[in-house]
């Protein structure tokens, strides 16, 4: 799918989703971004004909290395964004590509993003004359997706004093929450790589001679909530790493009260299990056995053996 987003002559925002783009495109005056998503080779070609520009490719995109996150020479710049995404029950990370070129914005994604959502619905609103060019969409959606990881990290930060509390007050030491735990740690480090991957973006279009001076503002701004953002994420994985710790400790603790009775049970136990063997011999010459209260005997010297150790036991706290 692709969607061209003009200026009309009173200089308002107007898209309109493609349906033949190949004999539509270039129909368009005053184009300010092209929003391709999940399309086919067909369309991705297309486009990049049309304007002079190369996507890159999924398996670019998804590389790390700093020329894959970040291109630039005097006619264009090429980025890559890691945004999260929430798939199949699990938060995953999905590349987004920017291209600005001749003050038009490409972006190119296969996942409905929200962010993007937010841009199209503030678009529709806004004053005419109020956006121009590409690059102040290109901010719009790093604001919002700023904003979005912020919302985020709150979302992981509550679940976290959830469970918190949840261990404290019900004293539930449970598979699940330890797996949980693992799972929001695995949310955080997702999240913090790609709040690093927008940094490296910003910083670099903040050097950059294509980007205006008033785009550049909000730029420092920008730069300021993902410091912001880096320092919740680095406080909130380390309360993780706490909880965790304090939840291993805690059920370490419950295995050794289990143990310790079972031990204790195993000590009284003991002595009987021993005057019972001794009795239970077959030796012919054996005096208590044709005693008349020698079976008496061993019961009670069973049962003050055994109380013996309960109440040593109990004497030293260990009951």
């Amino acid at each position: 799918m692709i969607r061209i987003f003009y200026l009309n002559e009173a200089q308002e925002i107007k898209w309109v989703k493609l349906n033949n783009p190949e004999t539509e495109i270039q129909d368009f005056q005053n184009v300010i971004w092209i929003d391709l998503q999940s399309p086919s080779e067909q369309e991705k070609r297309t486009v990049e004909e049309l304007y002079g520009i190369e996507f890159f490719t999924p398996q670019e995109a998804a590389e790390i290395e700093s020329s894959s996150r970040y291109y630039e020479d005097q006619r264009v710049i090429e980025a890559n964004n890691t945004f999260v995404v929430y798939e199949n029950k699990f938060y995953v990370a999905r590349q987004v590509s920017f291209i600005l070129k001749n003050g038009i914005l490409f972006t190119l994604r296969n996942n409905d993003f929200k962010a993007f959502a937010d841009v199209v619905r503030r678009l529709k609103t806004m004053s005419p004359g109020y956006i121009t060019r590409g690059t102040q969409i290109w901010m719009m959606i790093l604001e919002t997706r700023i904003d979005l990881d912020a919302d985020f990290i709150e979302y992981l930060s509550r679940v976290t004093n959830h469970i918190s509390k949840k261990i404290i007050r019900d004293k539930e030491y449970q598979e699940e929450i330890l797996l949980k735990l693992t799972e929001l740690q695995e949310n955080t480090i997702l999240i913090r790589e790609s709040i690093i991957d927008k940094q490296r973006v910003v910083s670099s279009l903040l050097k950059s001679t294509m980007i205006p001076d008033e785009e550049k503002e909000r730029l420092r701004i920008v730069i300021k909530d993902i410091n912001s953002l880096l320092q919740h994420a680095d406080f909130s994985f380390q309360r993780l790493e706490y909880l965790q710790n304090t939840f291993l400790g805690l059920v370490n603790i419950e295995q050794n009260h289990v143990i310790k009775i079972f031990t204790v049970v195993t000590v009284v136990f003991m002595p009987p299990t021993l005057i019972a063997s001794i009795y239970g011999m077959n030796f012919e010459f054996m005096p208590e056995i044709k005693w008349t209260y020698g079976y008496p005997l061993s019961l009670g010297l069973m049962l003050v053996s055994s109380l013996v150790f309960l109440w040593y036991f109990k004497r030293k706290k260990w009951l």
